[in-house]
């Protein structure tokens, strides 16, 4: 067939506007991620609760690191969503995901839980120290990534462990997520995250007149999927090509976001988590301000203000070294208060408690951090090499 002309060659198609923003090596997401551990720790290491005056004010912001989770959950949604959306319909959809997230969350989280429950034990005097007095609850719902419900049905009752309800609501939303981005068409995706954005705060709404708990509504995976369906949606927008759009809308809406939280924050009386309002409205503001801080650090270049200031290396490290921070800085803290430092036992220091708290705050970070790049280097990164095996 000589006789027919050849077919055209097609032009390369056009560079992305942003190549940054399909690459999973955005320096700047570590930075979130650290950001968002440093508020947890904060929240966390806040030993100063003072109840009236300046003072008062000032301890809301420490005390408002709770929001890092909230920020966790966003991160997670728009970083998982992306890998499922990229890898959709390829041979190991299933297998590398479900392996790779094995051996990213498995190992540590089996390792701490070993510790807390099957070694701490045997040495009762220290066990009361970093678990608190409580009877012990029921143990199989942490292994099995249930943490949530059982905290639901009991109380926050261990010291060391019950922080793991966000875990287990990350482990729940990976069970299910890669079965809905496989059976969803690809332009249906943005839509059900929208649809589940809106739902939320109308179910912790609903929940809350029916007199459900409050504990129950922060730690429940079905009054919680904002956040992670905001940063899902977030992924999805920048695989249809609409980031540029969005971005140019962030700066506003965390302006707006931010404005809305405050004035949430001032209607309840203060800024912790169980307040009616705050669970009615503010985790969906919340979700907000992370998804337009996480679209920022994503679209804009690399050089430009916020992506730098997210990329230096000391935040960055914060969020390299978060999981095992998120996991044991509870003990370390209880540790610290109990055998080494505690503002509230030193005299000199009452006149100065934010002097005391600053101090603490030093004393329970550097320890942490130590903990979590020993076990980087000893543990965490090794496993996390195995993850070249299970390629998408």
């Amino acid at each position: 067939m000589s006789g027919l002309p050849s077919s055209p060659t097609p032009p390369d198609p056009p560079a992305p506007k942003n190549p940054r923003s399909h690459s999973g090596l955005i320096p700047a997401l570590d930075g979130l991620r650290g950001i968002a551990i440093l508020l947890v720790l904060f929240h966390h290491l806040t030993i100063y609760r003072p109840t009236e005056g300046v003072d008062q004010w000032i301890a809301v912001f420490p005390l408002l690191g709770w929001v890092g989770v909230d920020l966790f959950f966003v991160l997670s949604g728009f970083l998982i969503t992306g890998l499922l959306i990229d890898a959709r319909g390829g041979e190991r959809f299933f297998s590398s995901f479900y392996a790779r997230r094995t051996l990213r969350i498995f190992p540590l989280y089996y390792l701490v839980l070993f510790l807390a429950l099957v070694v701490l034990p045997n040495f009762p005097a220290v066990h009361r120290v970093l678990v608190g007095p409580y009877p012990l609850p029921p143990l199989m719902p942490y292994w099995l990534y249930l943490t949530n419900f059982s905290i639901a049905d009991r109380g926050l009752v261990h010291g060391l462990l019950d922080v793991a309800w966000s875990l287990a609501i990350e482990e729940q939303f990976y069970l299910l997520w890669p079965l809905v981005i496989w059976l969803c068409p690809p332009r249906l995706v943005g839509w059900l995250c929208a649809v589940i954005i809106a739902a939320e705060p109308l179910a912790r709404w609903y929940g809350l007149s029916r007199g459900v708990d409050p504990l129950a509504v922060y730690v429940l995976p079905w009054f919680r999927l904002d956040g992670l369906a905001t940063g899902a949606l977030v992924a999805w927008v920048v695989r249809q090509g609409h980031l540029p759009s969005l971005s140019r809308w962030a700066p506003l809406t965390a302006v707006a976001g931010i404005a809305g939280f405050a004035a949430v924050v001032v209607a309840s009386g203060d800024a912790w988590w169980w307040q009616p309002l705050i669970q009615k409205m503010g985790y969906s503001l919340i979700a907000l301000i992370g998804a337009a801080a996480l679209v920022r650090a994503v679209n804009q270049p690399a050089d430009s203000l916020w992506p730098r200031l997210l990329s230096v290396g000391w935040l960055r490290a914060f969020g390299k070294y978060s999981y095992c921070l998120y996991l044991t800085h509870l003990a370390v803290m209880r540790a610290t208060r109990e055998y080494v430092f505690d503002p509230n036992r030193i005299d000199w220091l009452a006149a100065s408690p934010w002097l005391g708290q600053s101090l603490f705050y030093i004393a329970v970070i550097v320890p942490s951090l130590a903990v979590a790049w020993v076990s980087w280097r000893a543990f965490e990164a090794p496993i996390l090499a195995l993850k070249a095996r299970f390629p998408y």
